[in-house]
């Protein structure tokens, strides 16, 4: 970084100042290009005669004491060092049109060292009416620091236009900058507060805290907690021996290897990774991704993405306009909402409950049981350890491989289940059903669709309308089990094992009654009814419809 200068003929347009270090304050704060070395002020103005004087001084620091730097205008160095001295080294510049002038300035700019019962404190004076001593005329000025102090002391530096840079110094580090880079390096318990320029803290001993503001924050190796506060600037943080808070605005946050931690941002991206506890994370307007955490995981998030994986404890995830992605979720539990986006789970060993709306669900191999609910998109669901409650407004459900008793509802979309476990219940309205090998009881109920089942091994009951029925390969094995199917303006086909006995009751209009196997009829027989039974009897079939044909047919 350039060194931080001061132009005096610049301040002389800022009636009401009347210290040369608020003039210079203004002046800089008007030019940032000076405090970031993109050019100087002089140089518009022609040459300039620079004067340079040197400080040095050494004072003994007792035990428990500590170094505390008053500065402004240039960078700080500190470093620690063997022994007890602190050694204090300044560089002093001055740039004036002549060098009678910056030679006079020079002389007046004073380096502070005062020692008492706490420590040793270092202040850098300025002269006062900078306006008056150079009246029509430019200045510009800096003081740079190398201050070699004990490695256990205390640290407090206050400085404003200049870097701040700290090695090997383990004792409480306290430092306050602004307009400048906060860099510190192997350092014990640590408190850091910029503005207008980036931290970087690697190596604390104890505990940290880190403010920023219109700047980057890195932190690294961190052996007790941290906090991290920032606004305006990405935050990077790794390998946090104690739990880790994080707070940023308009800025991205990345996070691995921490005991725990809390993260809230917005406008920015969160990633989170190796957490050994649990993980907190609020984020406005960005994505969010996580992996790698031991404890539970609660995520909120608003228009952006949601991605995460190798989660060990319950997961909590609300999101609205984003995707939400996750896998590999050993926890008991996984919750997920989300507004206008699609919801994908694989490989969730707990409980599962999702809800989005206007977005797809998509789940594979859900060890526990899972719960979906969706508007305006699809559910899909394939290799549930357990039973499934589905409910769909607005799109298609499908569902494979359901390890226990299953519950599906939707409306203008189509229901498809095959290989469950347990019992089948599907309502659908104006969509059709379609289910293949179901262990036990199917019922269905729906309008403005065909139902087709098949290997259905337990009771069978159908109610639908304006929609056709067909149902097919009714398990042989044991006994028979009960047939209800009802429709109206669309034929029904049942298939019936030779093997099993039934008592049938079918009745239509404005249709006919057929069968392929034998009846041993009671009562009237008509085109349009049917009663009597298959076989020896035993179960209901029951077949009802209006304005459709009703065909019984031998299994396969």
């Amino acid at each position: 970084m350039s060194q931080p200068v001061v132009d005096s003929k610049s301040a002389e347009n800022c009636p009401g100042w009347k210290r040369a270090g608020d003039v210079a304050r203004a002046t800089v704060v008007g030019s940032l290009l000076l405090l970031f070395g993109a050019i100087s002020l002089q140089a518009a103005k022609g040459p300039q005669e620079e004067v340079e004087r040197n400080f040095q001084k050494s004072v003994t620091l007792g035990a428990g004491q500590s170094v505390s730097v008053d500065h402004r205008f240039g960078d700080v160095r500190l470093h620690g060092e063997t022994g007890r001295e602190v050694k204090i080294s300044a560089t002093i510049r001055v740039q004036t049109g002549t060098r009678a002038d910056s030679e006079a300035f020079a002389d007046k700019i004073k380096i502070e060292v005062e020692q008492s019962g706490d420590g040793v404190r270092i202040r850098t004076v300025y002269p006062d009416e900078v306006k008056r001593f150079f009246s029509g005329k430019r200045v510009s000025y800096s003081v740079n620091y190398d201050i070699g102090l004990p490695t256990d002391a205390g640290l407090h530096v206050k400085n404003d236009f200049g870097n701040v840079e700290s090695s090997g110094i383990h004792g409480a580090t306290e430092i306050g900058n602004e307009h400048g880079s906060v860099t510190v390096r192997n350092a014990g318990a640590t408190r850091l507060s910029n503005s207008f320029g980036s931290v970087e803290l690697s190596g604390a001993a104890g505990n940290a805290v880190v403010n920023d503001v219109n700047g980057t924050v890195q932190v690294s190796d961190v052996k007790g907690v941290l906090e991290v506060r920032n606004r305006f600037g990405g935050v990077t943080v790794r390998n946090v021996q104690g739990g880790a808070t994080i707070s940023s605005g308009n800025g991205n946050v990345t996070l691995t290897d921490a005991a725990s931690a809390n993260i809230t941002t917005s406008f920015g991206s969160i990633e989170a990774s190796k957490i050994r506890g649990d993980l907190y994370v609020r984020d406005n307007n960005g994505n969010v991704e996580v992996s790698t955490v031991g404890g539970n995981t609660d995520i909120a998030d608003t228009f952006g993405s949601v991605t995460f994986s190798n989660l060990a404890g319950t997961v909590k995830c609300t999101t609205n306009n984003g995707r939400v992605k996750g896998s590999a979720a050993t926890g008991s539990s996984v919750t997920v909402r989300d507004g206008f986006g699609n919801i994908e789970l694989d490989n969730i060993s707990g409980s599962l409950n999702a809800e989005t709306s206007n977005g797809k669900i998509t789940v594979q191999d859900a060890r526990g049981s899972v719960e979906l609910r969706s508007s305006f998109g699809a559910i899909e669901a394939s290799n549930i350890g357990k039973g499934l409650r589905a409910v769909m407004a607005n799109g298609a459900v499908t569902l494979t491989g359901i390890g226990g008793d299953v519950y599906v509802k939707t409306s203008f979309g189509s229901i498809v289940a095959d290989r469950i476990a347990g019992t089948l219940t599907a309502e659908n309205t104006n969509g059709s059903v379609t289910a293949h090998n179901i262990k036990t009881d199917a019922t269905v109920s729906t309008s403005f669709g065909g139902v087709a089942l098949e290997s259905i091994g337990g009771r069978i009951s159908v109610d639908n309308q304006n929609g056709a029925i067909s149902v097919g390969a009714i398990h042989a094995a044991g006994a028979c089990h009960d047939v209800s199917l009802k429709t109206s303006f669309s034929p029904i086909r049942v298939a019936i094992p030779a093997n099993l006995g039934y008592n049938v009751n079918a009745q239509t209009s404005f249709g006919r009654v057929s069968s392929e196997l034998p009846l041993t009829t009671t009562g009237t027989v008509g085109g349009d009814s049917l009663n009597g039974t298959i076989g020896g009897g035993g179960c209901q079939l029951q077949l009802t419809n209006s304005n459709g044909n009703i065909e019984i047919v031998k299994a396969n």
